[in-house]
């Protein structure tokens, strides 16, 4: 059916050429055919992007946004914006940039449409163009689209859309990052917090864990908005996957807070559920609470030893010493730098460091503390 597709465009075309009501309706029952021939090809083939760059390719973007006014049918209208996130749909490859610039600016107007249908897509479909690299999260951010936005992360109907969409910008730059909280995102977390679906707590905690990552005054914005303790109570009560987002969360603000950020931490009681979590089979959580453990320790200083002390009460240090016998590399060494560094005082000769000709016990002063967290 191709030619099919390729007369019903034509046809979409002509509409800046005739007004007559009844050629206008002819249009609607047209492009409704469009959309479910384009559906259809999109579920015949996977939904993949190879469907939607041939479409595409023989112009349906420009007289498919024509569409988009306050004249057309709700019902029609709904097709328009489903047809609209399809396009926006997959990453590899994305859709063509000129493309995104194209509907863009639709997407900018369909946000403020009250049908919650149409408002739940244009939200989707800010997502999936989010989720494309920091070049075309630029692209949603400089369309103004952002303050209207964020709102939508206390809307009941959107707000899973709007937390996946916000949670893609936060994985850019500092800079793109701070364009959300400069909307007052984070005044909205509480909520999504203690919202009854974990999935949501899981998702808001991996947003506040690209928080964490970024620079020291967004770290501090967390802090100042209340939320490091709702972070700590989801590492110790929730399930292992928003327990896994709240690690990470915890460890980036370890690399890239300062020293009384990472006290503020140990304040709120986060050692013993940082430690549970060494017990767990996921290797990269095991690794990322060892590099938050140790980032604790380093930047301690003079509360090193009370540190050490809450790591060992709580069950922490056999953990960490059982860690040394693990399979994986990068772990065993990292517990044994921790038990090397910050707990040889309280074992046997054997784990202590070498002794220098002068008696004193030398140590590797360099630190492996990356310089910025990690974004996902």
């Amino acid at each position: 059916y191709p030619p099919s597709i390729v007369g019903v465009i034509q046809c979409m075309e002509l509409e800046d050429q005739l007004s007559n009501c009844t050629v206008l309706f002819l249009y609607l029952f047209l492009t409704t055919l469009f959309c479910f021939l384009l559906c259809l090809d999109m579920l015949v083939t996977g939904d993949g992007p190879q469907c939607r760059d041939y479409v595409i390719s023989l112009g349906v973007v420009k007289p498919l946004l024509a569409f988009i006014n306050p004249a057309i049918p709700i019902t029609f209208l709904r097709n328009v914006t489903w047809v609209i996130v399809n396009l926006c749909r997959n990453k590899d490859p994305p859709p063509p940039m000129e493309t995104i610039q194209e509907i863009l600016p639709a997407l900018c107007v369909l946000i403020h449409h009250t049908d919650i249908n149409i408002l739940v897509d244009t939200v989707w479909a800010l997502s999936y163009l989010t989720d494309g690299g920091n070049d075309q999260i630029q692209m949603v951010i400089d369309s103004g689209v952002v303050p209207y936005l964020v709102p939508l992360l206390s809307h009941q109907e959107v707000k899973t859309a709007a937390l996946r969409a916000v949670g893609n910008i936060v994985t850019g730059s500092d800079d793109q990052t701070q364009v959300v909280l400069n909307c007052d995102a984070l005044s909205h977390f509480h909520s999504l917090l203690t919202h009854a679906k974990e999935k949501i707590n899981k998702e808001a905690v991996w947003f506040l864990s690209n928080i964490t990552a970024g620079n020291q005054q967004q770290v501090q914005a967390v802090i100042d908005a209340g939320l490091i303790p709702m972070i700590i109570h989801h590492l110790a009560k929730g399930d292992f996957g928003t327990q896994k987002e709240a690690a990470w969360a915890i460890s980036n603000l370890t690399i890239s807070g300062r020293k009384d950020q990472v006290e503020y931490l140990v304040r709120e009681q986060v050692v013993p559920p940082f430690c549970a979590l060494l017990g767990v089979k996921d290797p990269q959580v095991v690794q990322v609470v060892l590099d938050g453990l140790n980032n604790i320790l380093k930047m301690a200083g003079d509360d090193a030893e009370m540190v050490a002390n809450m790591i060992e009460e709580c069950g922490g240090l056999e953990k960490i010493e059982a860690l040394q016998q693990h399979e994986n590399e990068e772990i065993y060494k990292l517990a044994y730098e921790i038990i090397d560094q910050h707990f040889s005082a309280d074992e046997e000769s054997t784990l202590l460091p070498e002794s220098s000709q002068s008696g004193t016990y030398t140590f590797d002063p360099s630190s492996n503390i990356p310089t910025e967290g990690f974004k996902f």
